[in-house]
């Protein structure tokens, strides 16, 4: 029997292929928690049968899906995809929310803004929590100067923590999201 070694980059996508089945799902979240979260920031959660094309979406299946103030995601779409894409629409007015679709068309500004909530709101995501967060985006392969997500949050994101706070999104004293769904906005999904 002759061993056949793996090329590298048939090794490399063999790892990302580990490393992505990984990451936490929305079915491997308690029944209701995504749609709660979403909900309590002014958003909704369309959820999409399994096998099914996400609408909205920017990279493919399974990742989640964006149009105006609706997320949409599947049963096996990451949380951290899901977390990221309602992210784009929280750092945006409701009035710019309205004319998204697919892509958030964002600036570097936003697209970090996008990361920093995306992993305060993984606290308040029962099933989730920041570590888990933080190795799911390395797992699926976000990029970050400092090599990680951890060390970006930690060390290198303070430029994204201020638009947070300059826009009234967190809180600049402990980031305590700030933002709530608006009083007269109809919530049913």
């Amino acid at each position: 029997m002759t061993a056949t070694a793996l090329s590298d980059a048939e090794q490399s996508n063999a790892e990302q292929s580990v490393a992505e089945q990984s990451v936490l799902r929305l079915d491997e979240l308690p029944p209701g928690a995504a749609e709660n979260l979403l909900q309590r920031y002014g958003l909704n959660l369309q959820t999409v049968a399994e096998g099914q094309p996400i609408p909205g979406t920017f990279w493919g299946e399974p990742e989640a899906g964006i149009i105006a103030g609706t997320v949409y995601a599947r049963p096996d779409t990451p949380v951290h995809s899901l977390l990221h894409e309602a992210c784009h629409l929280l750092v945006l007015t409701p009035e710019q929310r309205q004319h998204i679709h697919t892509d958030a068309s964002g600036d570097q500004t936003n697209e970090n803004a996008t990361c920093y909530l995306q992993i305060l709101l993984a606290n308040q995501l029962p099933g989730m929590g920041r570590a888990r967060m933080l190795a799911d985006m390395d797992a699926w392969g976000y990029s970050f100067r400092l090599g990680s997500a951890q060390a970006w949050f930690e060390k290198d994101a303070e430029d994204a923590r201020q638009t947070l706070v300059e826009r009234g999104i967190v809180d600049a004293r402990d980031d305590t999201v700030l933002i709530c769904a608006p009083k007269s906005t109809s919530l049913n999904i």
